[in-house]
């Protein structure tokens, strides 16, 4: 009997076309790599330190006016909060048959499947990581319908700026990231544009209708020289704005066309390596003629850290652009 889900190459196996042609190039489907590992913040899980990351934070304490000659009686109790992270086992595995690898036209077949096993591995480990987003404990800005605009970048900032706080401020720390779909992006730069509304022999910059509706500058005014500039960029080079560090990731879910992302503190964002990704191929099972197991495999685990001042979830619309 077979091994479950071994790769064949035969009449109506797995890779039946591969066999009776020759073929050129062997391409391979491109997932989202994501931009989550630069923007967190990462602690290694050393070995023989148990299985959990543990992080301990102390409370602030209040400071007082005292008179001239008085003696200090303001004494008060430090306190401390334990936040743990604890790592889990990835894999990704297939399996080649030898006759797989000695019939099929691609004689690198073992390296682009290690390829193919390493994307799957990084789409994984960085729509975790926009996974935690929902972790962040304030209620969003905006919706599914909510155009993003500068103003929604300068209200994450502001927020992150007194953590979420106004009768106790606490500052998220530099560096602050705003990470939202590609979707979402397209809208904002388009509203970065000057003017708001379609002057006479104007050019239109965005999607011409809908939730994205065009945002427009006067041919030849000092404004779309800006903008030329912004759309020779293109959206990826929107950059700095209001003090976060705008960045797009196609790895975070789109729900009833709209998607949520979040504006955050490097240090709000936690990733815990136990176990950089590996891979082990296995040939030792000599029953099996010449097949090749391939597993790719490693640990680790995303968190959120001060959730309720450290990051904010924000959800904007992500509706397909039409032009």
């Amino acid at each position: 009997m077979p091994v479950a889900n071994m790769t064949l190459a035969g009449a109506s196996q797995a890779l039946d076309t591969s066999l009776p042609t020759i073929f050129s190039e062997f391409l391979l489907l491109r997932d989202e790599t994501g931009v989550m590992r630069d923007v967190s913040t990462r602690y290694d899980l050393q070995p023989h330190t148990g299985t959990a990351k543990n992080i301990i934070n102390y409370g602030r304490v209040v400071a007082f006016n005292v008179a001239d000659g008085v003696d200090i009686a303001q004494a008060q109790a430090l306190s401390d909060f334990l936040t743990s992270f604890t790592p889990t086992e990835v894999a990704v595995q297939v399996i080649l048959a030898g006759s797989t690898i000695r019939r099929v036209a691609d004689p690198d077949l073992e390296g682009r499947t290690a390829k193919i096993l390493n994307n799957a591995y990084n789409l994984k480990e960085d729509a975790d990581g926009v996974g935690q987003f929902s972790s962040f404990t304030t209620a969003d800005i905006g919706s599914a319908t909510t155009v993003c605009s500068p103003g929604h970048i300068a209200a994450l900032a502001g927020r992150l700026r007194v953590g979420i706080s106004t009768a106790n401020p606490e500052p998220a720390p530099d560096p602050l990231f705003a990470v939202i779909h590609p979707l979402s992006a397209v809208a904002l730069a388009g509203r970065i544009v000057p003017y708001a509304t379609t002057p006479a022999g104007a050019t239109a910059y965005g999607a011409a209708g809908g939730a994205h509706a065009g945002v427009s500058v006067v041919a030849g005014s000092p404004e779309s020289g800006q903008a030329e500039t912004l759309l020779t960029k293109g959206i990826g080079g929107l950059g700095m704005l209001a003090g976060l560090d705008i960045r797009q990731d196609a790895n975070i879910p789109v729900v009833s066309a709209g998607a949520g992302g979040a504006g955050f503190s490097k240090e709000g964002m936690v990733y815990v390596s136990e176990l950089e990704p590996r891979l082990d191929p296995d040939t030792s099972d000599k029953s099996l003629r010449g097949a090749v197991e391939m597993n790719l495999w490693g640990s680790y685990i995303w968190g959120v850290y001060r959730p309720a001042n450290y990051g904010q979830l924000a959800t904007f619309d992500a509706s397909l652009p039409s032009s």
